[in-house]
């Protein structure tokens, strides 16, 4: 054997029983918390939990009408886009990114393979995935930022009316300046330039010129996607409600371990960083980390050592077991159609 490899194997078994024996320590010292946490878990408040469900399966219902405006405002049949399928493309979604090992990039490809079925092109379904996970991200922010500064965090909101007072200057700004006469003619000019050079590309270098054209393709449809302010209005206020609701249910599930007296605030300031750390998907549904945060966060809201575990727990099983077991019920139903229709087709030819 290699000196290098006896060498971390002897590190492993260190680092194993370094942690088994942390563990330990761990569980004899917060011993009596656990056994809170068992006991609120064990016996909870059964109206606000059956509530808390209720709740969350309404938010993955509020983020549905966020991408199925998207994707009718991005030139989607309403036919195809019904509300029942992309509901059910919602649920799905979300179970296969928080529960799978690379979550997020299963789900990015079944939503785009379900809305090029509903009958989105290739552009406009990937500008609907990236428009989805940019308003999602925003409006967590914005709700991090709101209950920060309300709680008293550093700072004040002057700085973030004055950044938002920009943003919407800029942003209307453009408008305005697109539309000029003089800018459109530039544009038209810019794109015959362009047009040529890749052209030329491909006379001197096939290859290259036919990648750069494809390239030059997909980017002029994604930027053709036009949508009103109707269409945002309706996609920004189901992400926000999204969110909201899923810290409701957050907030439900508190008051069945007996937490009355959380200031919503703070519950809203501590739901946000969990969230938060749940974007950076190290394992699959953010356990521990999520699950750190959380408890973490409801602690310093008030909180008991135990009456926090003993919501994060909770809150695990109405989000991940009964919203997340919905989504791949209703995978394995829509795999069941799939098949009843392939073998259709089959028999009838």
């Amino acid at each position: 054997m290699r000196p290098g490899a006896a060498w971390w194997r002897v590190a492993r078994w260190f680092l194993g029983v370094l942690l088994v024996g942390v563990v330990a320590v761990e569980l004899v010292e917060g011993r009596d918390d656990l056994a809170r946490a068992v006991d609120a878990v064990s016996d909870p408040r059964w109206g606000p939990l059956l509530l808390a469900v209720v709740v969350d399966l309404a938010s993955v219902v509020a983020y549905a009408v966020m991408q199925r405006r998207l994707l009718l405002g991005a030139g989607a049949p309403a036919r195809g886009a019904g509300r029942r399928a992309v509901t059910s493309l919602a649920f799905t979604a979300h179970s296969l990114s928080i529960t799978l090992p690379g979550g997020p990039v299963f789900s990015t490809a079944l939503n785009f393979r379900r809305m090029t079925a509903m009958g989105a092109s290739g552009p406009a379904a990937s500008w609907v995935i990236a428009v989805s996970g940019f308003l999602s991200a925003a409006s967590l922010a914005a709700l991090g930022a709101v209950a920060g500064l309300a709680t008293g965090a550093r700072g004040d909101g002057s700085h973030l009316l004055v950044a938002v007072g920009v943003a919407v200057v800029v942003l209307v700004a453009a408008g305005v300046v697109r539309r000029q006469p003089a800018v459109v003619a530039r544009r038209r000019a810019l794109r015959r330039r362009a047009a040529a050079g890749l052209a030329e590309l491909r006379v001197r270098r096939p290859r290259v010129g036919a990648a750069a054209g494809a390239a030059h393709s997909l980017a002029a449809r994604l930027a053709s996607v036009r949508v009103g302010p109707a269409t945002w209005a309706w996609a920004g206020g189901g992400a926000l409600l999204n969110w909201l609701l899923d810290a409701l249910a957050l907030a439900l599930v508190c008051r069945a371990v007996g937490l009355d007296d959380l200031s919503a605030l703070h519950l809203l300031l501590a739901y946000t960083a969990a969230m938060a750390a749940a974007s950076f998907p190290v394992v699959p549904a953010g356990l521990g980390v999520v699950d750190a945060a959380l408890v973490v966060g409801l602690v310093a809201a008030g909180a008991t050592t135990g009456e926090a575990l003993a919501a994060d727990v909770l809150y695990r099983v109405v989000s991940l077991g009964v919203v997340g077991g919905t989504g791949w019920a209703l995978w394995a139903a829509q795999r069941v159609r799939e098949r009843r229709g392939a073998a259709g087709a089959a028999s009838s030819t």
